[in-house]
């Protein structure tokens, strides 16, 4: 008889789907979306592939509670995935929003990321598999509790996923952010900075306004073709305190994009902290 062996692995972050009940999206799930979550390693279900005792409106917000992913469509604005995606949010789940029109995103959610696929899952399976292998592996979640700072622009955490700022028409780009310090640690200066990583042609970052009132930012061409931007030190965090930044964007001879995506990442003794930030022209 042949030994059997056995290979132990840690579990696979978990991705709960939210989504209409109704045939014509099961491509959109199989292929798409459980498509994506497969092809990084990801766990993918949504409820009515699991067989469990009790009312389906329990299971649904269990696996909310459980999930290290929630993958909501929202297209043709059901009520039921709308209600399911504002309790992930209140529970600080990382969210990430599909829809085939941009329209079916309601005003209030349309700051955070979302995926426009147009009904074509070529579109939606490789933009979703980038999004959940950042928010399952790369944004680490032992890292996360460790570091215990968030950032925020306006009243929007970052961690909830990429939000989306609005660059008017003829303005400079620039972002204001708030940084939170969730946890017991006192921040003294230094124990943490903020970096910025941008892609070509997004090239110079300057500070506008910052806690400390120094201007200098330190760029660093990265070998991967990025700019890594750092900014100075901030004053002493207290637990439960705030520090903010404001700072502008540059392309120094080139055009600016319509839109730009950014990973704001806090750099810390104990490891980093990434968060997405996408900037968008907006349209006349």
């Amino acid at each position: 008889m042949e030994e059997m062996q056995t290979t132990q692995t840690s579990p696979k972050p978990f991705c709960f789907v939210l989504m209409p009940f109704d045939k014509s999206f099961d491509d959109i799930y199989e292929y798409g979306i459980k498509g994506a979550c497969e092809e990084v390693g990801v766990y993918c279900e949504r409820v009515d592939e699991q067989i469990f005792p009790g009312s389906m409106l329990d299971r649904i917000y269990n696996q909310i509670s459980r999930a290290d992913i929630i993958v909501a469509d929202m297209t043709a604005r059901n009520p039921n995935v709308f209600y399911e995606v504002g309790y992930a949010h209140a529970l600080g789940k990382v969210v990430i929003l599909l829809t085939q029109r941009a329209e079916d995103i309601p005003f209030d959610l349309k700051h955070f990321l979302h995926i426009v696929y147009n009904s074509q899952i070529k579109e939606l399976r490789p933009e979703l598999a980038k999004r959940i292998k950042h928010f399952a592996f790369e944004a680490d979640r032992t890292v996360r509790t460790e570091i215990g700072l968030e950032i925020f622009h306006e009243t929007q955490p970052l961690a909830s996923g990429c939000v989306i700022v609005k660059r008017g028409q003829n303005q400079r780009p620039n972002i204001k952010i708030s940084i939170y310090n969730s946890s017991s640690i006192t921040y003294n200066p230094g124990d943490f900075r903020l970096g910025i990583i941008s892609t070509p042609p997004v090239n110079h970052a300057y500070c506008i306004k910052h806690s400390t009132s120094i201007p200098m930012v330190d760029s660093t061409k990265l070998p991967t073709g990025q700019y890594l931007h750092v900014f100075p030190e901030f004053e002493k965090l207290f637990p439960g305190g705030y520090c903010s930044a404001h700072f502008g964007l540059n392309t120094k001879g080139a055009n600016w994009p319509d839109c730009v995506d950014l990973i704001l990442r806090i750099f810390t003794s104990v490891g980093c902290r990434d968060f997405l930030l996408r900037m968008e022209d907006e349209r006349p």
